[in-house]
């Protein structure tokens, strides 16, 4: 079978409100945590997802925070290079005046743990554990358990865990935690690299339901297969703005960014280089981006 050929970047450019990828607990009550800049780049392969990860992070009083990821498969997480998102920006597309969007395109035993962690890591500030769910009913306790180490028991918010038992219901065992100590004063974490298995192009955005606010996701898209809006099967592609036309870069330009993005990618010779916008309050999200792959269904 052919495999698509897919590299999504989601840029910091434009200020975001609230956490756009990850659910966030604070370790002590009343806490505002703000997010102004988020920075995250997709490699997708049609079976496999390598992405880049980088926000930063401020809170109105010094705290733990512990942030949560949804992922359809088993990740593996390491360091990553903070240069790669300065390469990727160099080569997006500009908005042309006046452009208009393109049509274009669980249930474990009681006897059993309700979760495990699987894989436990320290990446600069971020201390990162894999976990794999097998109970979402007992999930609070265990995290309150898991968490709670150092006396700072986190309060989990009630809705927080309904969007949590949302992805388990769908199948959704793994989940990666990431505990940071925020500061008053605005932040960079450590870049993240995960890579994890999956079907579909994959970025959690309904696990942010409990926030407020409004957010605008910049996302800039390199493939070498078009997408007709029935391939968006989580958000709409009604919900999806595309501000700029598409730019076609060279393979080596794609190594440029970074060589293990060029290497999943399969060794392009050529790509298209195109940016995406969602913009919306981000409680409203119910689904997720999850995009499939075209080649699959008309085989």
């Amino acid at each position: 079978m052919t495999t698509i050929r897919l590299l999504l970047a989601l840029t910091g450019s434009l200020p975001l409100m609230c956490l756009g990828d990850m659910g966030s607990i604070p370790f002590k009550k009343g806490i505002r945590i703000s997010e102004p800049t988020q920075n995250a780049i997709i490699a997708w392969n049609g079976t496999e997802q390598l992405m880049y990860l980088q926000t930063s992070l401020s809170a109105s009083e010094a705290t733990k925070v512990l942030e949560v990821m949804p992922l359809p498969a088993r990740p593996t997480v390491q360091a990553s290079d903070e240069g790669v998102f300065k390469r990727c920006a160099f080569l997006l597309p500009r908005p042309a005046a006046n452009h208009l969007s393109s049509s274009d395109p669980f249930g474990a035993p009681p006897d059993q743990p309700s979760a495990q962690v699987v894989e436990r890591k320290l990446i600069g500030a971020h201390d990162i554990r894999v976990v794999e769910l097998l109970d979402a009913d007992r999930f609070e306790k265990w995290i309150v358990e898991q968490f709670g180490e150092t006396g700072d028991i986190p309060e989990i918010p009630k809705p927080l865990l309904a969007v949590i038992d949302e992805y388990a219901s769908e199948g959704f065992r793994w989940f990666l935690f990431d505990v940071v100590d925020v500061k008053k004063e605005l932040a960079k974490k450590t870049p993240l690299q995960i890579r994890f298995q999956t079907d579909h192009l994959y970025y959690p955005m309904r696990i942010t339901r409990t926030e407020k606010g409004n957010t605008t996701v910049s996302l800039s898209i390199l493939t070498n297969v078009l997408f007709d809006k029935e391939d968006c099967v989580g958000i709409p592609r009604e919900s999806i703005t595309v501000p700029a036309k598409p730019r076609q870069i060279p393979g080596n330009k794609v190594y440029f960014i970074d060589p293990p993005l060029f290497q999943l990618l399969g060794s392009p010779e050529k790509a298209m280089l195109r940016s995406w916008t969602i913009s919306a309050a981000i409680d409203s999200f119910e689904k997720d981006l999850l995009i499939r792959n075209p080649l699959a269904v008309k085989q």
